[in-house]
């Protein structure tokens, strides 16, 4: 991979030709000799000019474009912050082209290479935590975001749109302990920054509590964000000698799965069990059965987003950034005091 993206004007230089002549080729005109097609194609393939191809992007080297890379756009709170980023940048005549790797690293990777070969003009990431390297090289060349999960890569350039993660989760695990639980079951998701960091709030409030909540702890469980994670957590809590008296998600598309798995298991919240989980699910108050949510607003967090990348955009010299949206608790009624204390 080169260094940074060759220009229209490094083209036409290349190929002594005006740049006009060398968007003419490449926008195939009828106004250019075969012979200088056949010179300026042969430059463009030696430079390694992206062939993005819109006609707006061989002139201006910008296709109006930018790249929006998550984990999951089936999670509504993804789709949430998409939105946001689109309504900001639409009117600044910018078009926003998502992808979702379905945590795979292989395919974030394919993606990623997808899009710079499409020109893009900037980057938001909402990463598996894998290709770190190849992040920062993009980084490097294109304005980069990140959204929710950071790198520990000195080479990266760019800015971090995160939520209050540790704080977040503490403040659910000290209302759960406030009311007696004690045995609290998490369910987690894949090693990543955003993950590490909810389940050091945990900790530090069982810790407070005299609960050790290191890695010998019993009640966790999880190794991704899906909804199949948190069903099977309920299942392994069934399977336990000594249950928990509440569930912590850490996350809304877990907490979706750890209300499947107690509804076909027929239990109740919070009758059973208590039910608590970080991000909110959209129309909750419709919910029969609504959990304790730590509410981070994803329109907050796509404008936030947006509004940074526009200005990395401007000038991608800034120094790295980091924005933190704050969240707030909303209660639910799956939540009370544990029948045995």
């Amino acid at each position: 991979m080169s260094e940074r993206n060759v220009t229209l004007r490094e083209v036409a230089k290349k190929a002594g030709v005006s740049i006009a002549t060398v968007s003419r080729v490449l926008n195939e005109s009828n106004y250019v000799s075969p012979e200088i097609q056949k010179t300026v194609r042969a430059v463009v393939k030696e430079l390694g000019y992206y062939q993005n191809s819109a006609a707006r992007s061989l002139k201006t080297n910008s296709s109006m474009t930018v790249g929006f890379v998550t984990a999951d756009i089936s999670n509504p709170y993804m789709i949430n912050v998409a939105g946001a980023v689109e309504d900001l940048i639409w009117d600044l005549k910018y078009s926003l082209v998502v992808c979702s790797t379905h945590s795979s690293a292989e395919r974030e990777l394919e993606y990623l290479k997808l899009l710079m070969g499409r020109g893009i003009d900037g980057l938001l990431l909402n990463g598996t935590g894998s290709n770190a390297d190849f992040i920062s090289d993009i980084s490097n060349r294109i304005p980069v975001v990140l959204l929710h999960r950071s790198y520990d890569n000195t080479g990266f350039i760019g800015d971090l749109v995160d939520s209050d993660n540790e704080d977040g989760v503490y403040a659910l695990t000290k209302h759960l302990i406030r009311i007696g639980h004690k045995r609290i079951f998490v369910v987690k998701g894949q090693d990543v920054s955003n993950n590490k960091l909810r389940l050091a709030g945990f900790a530090r409030a069982m810790r407070e509590a005299g609960i050790d909540a290191g890695i010998h702890y019993p009640y966790l469980y999880g190794d991704d964000f899906t909804i199949e994670t948190g069903y099977r957590a309920v299942e392994k809590l069934l399977g336990m000698e000594e249950r928990a008296t509440a569930i912590l998600a850490l996350n809304n598309t877990l907490g979706l799965g750890v209300l499947q798995g107690l509804a076909e298991h027929n239990l109740r919240a919070p009758e059973d069990i208590s039910v608590a989980h970080y991000n909110s699910i959209d129309h909750h108050e419709m919910m029969l059965v609504r959990p304790m949510m730590h509410h981070v607003d994803p329109r907050e967090v796509g404008f936030t987003a947006g509004k940074a990348l526009l200005a990395r955009m401007d000038n991608n010299k800034l120094a790295n950034r980091a924005y933190i949206v704050k969240g707030k608790l909303i209660p639910g009624n799956a939540v009370g005091m544990p029948l045995s204390m």
